[in-house]
C-alpha cells in the first residue's frame, strides 16, 4: 500500500489548532442539544453503506482507493420557495495515515443543470481525488465545477468503468432519490461550510478558525479517533467500506 501524500497545510498553526480542537471537544457538547448532529453523522453513515452495497452499481474500486475525502450529504431537498433553492446538509472527512479524520459538517445550497431533483429528497455522496482536497473541503461559498471541477461518479467494477473516469475531474458525485445511485453532475452547487454546526459540537476554538479555514484544515489534519461520539458512526463507515488508500 502506498503512503498519502502529506497535504500542503503548514505544520505548526494546524498542530497547535488540532490540539485546541480536540481539547474543547468534551466542554462543548455539554448541555448542547446534539440530536440532529448525531443523526446526521449516523445518517451519512448508512447513505454510504447503501452507495457501496450493490457492487455492480457502485463506484469502482480504483476510483474509493485513490478517494483523499469523501463528504455524504443525506436529504438534499427542493427549497420551493419562489426561486426554486436546493439545500442539504452532512459530514466530510480525509484520509488521515491509515484511517479517516475528524470530519467537518458541510452544506449544499442551489445547483442547475444536472441537478434536478423535483420534489423528491437527494442522498448526495461527493468522493475526493485531487490531492488538495482538504483545502477545497475547507473553503465556503464557492460553486462546485467552478474552481474545483465535477463529473458524474461512474459505477460499476468492471475494467472501463475504473480507467475511464482517470483524470476527468476532481470530484466524481452521485446522488440516489429512490433507487440505487447513480452519477450526477452537480455543477453550479455551492459548496459551504456548516460553521454553526461545527462550532456547536467542536468548540469556540473553531469560530475563527472558520473564518480563515484555518481551523477547518486543522480539523481535517487530526485523527478521526478523537473527534467527539457522536460522529463515531460515519468514520467507522469509512473505516469499513472505502478500500485503503492508493495513490494514482
Amino acid at each position: 500500500m502506498n503512503t498519502l501524500p502529506f497535504f500542503r497545510v503548514h505544520p505548526r498553526p494546524v498542530v497547535i489548532a488540532a490540539a485546541l480542537i480536540v481539547m474543547a471537544c468534551p466542554a462543548a457538547l455539554e448541555g448542547q442539544d446534539t440530536e440532529k448532529f448525531t443523526e446526521r453523522a449516523k445518517r451519512a453513515g448508512e447513505v454510504l453503506s447503501e452507495l457501496l452495497s450493490v457492487p455492480d452499481r457502485s463506484p469502482p474500486e480504483g476510483l474509493l482507493r485513490e478517494a483523499t475525502c469523501i463528504a455524504v450529504v443525506p436529504g438534499v431537498v427542493q427549497a420551493g420557495l419562489g426561486i426554486g433553492g436546493r439545500a442539504g446538509f452532512g459530514v466530510a472527512s480525509c484520509r488521515h495515515g491509515a484511517g479517516w479524520s475528524a470530519p467537518t459538517f458541510v452544506g449544499l445550497k442551489g445547483g442547475s443543470v444536472g441537478f434536478q431533483i423535483g420534489g423528491q429528497a437527494a442522498d448526495v455522496v461527493l468522493v475526493f481525488v485531487n490531492q488538495n482536497a482538504p483545502r477545497t473541503i475547507a473553503a465556503s461559498g464557492f460553486n462546485i465545477g467552478g474552481q474545483v471541477s465535477v463529473a458524474a461518479g461512474p459505477v460499476g467494477r468492471n475494467l472501463s468503468a475504473e480507467t475511464d473516469y482517470r483524470a476527468r475531474a476532481e470530484i466524481y458525485s452521485y446522488s440516489k432519490t429512490k433507487g440505487l445511485f447513480a452519477g450526477i453532475s452537480l455543477a453550479g452547487t455551492k459548496w459551504e461550510i456548516d460553521t454553526k454546526a461545527n462550532e456547536e459540537v467542536y468548540g469556540s476554538t473553531l469560530k475563527r478558525g472558520d473564518k480563515d479555514k484555518n481551523g477547518i484544515a486543522a480539523l481535517l489534519s487530526t485523527d478521526g479517533a478523537s473527534a467527539p461520539a457522536l460522529l463515531q458512526p460515519f468514520l467507522i463507515a469509512l473505516g469499513k467500506l472505502v478500500p485503503e488508500y492508493s495513490s494514482p
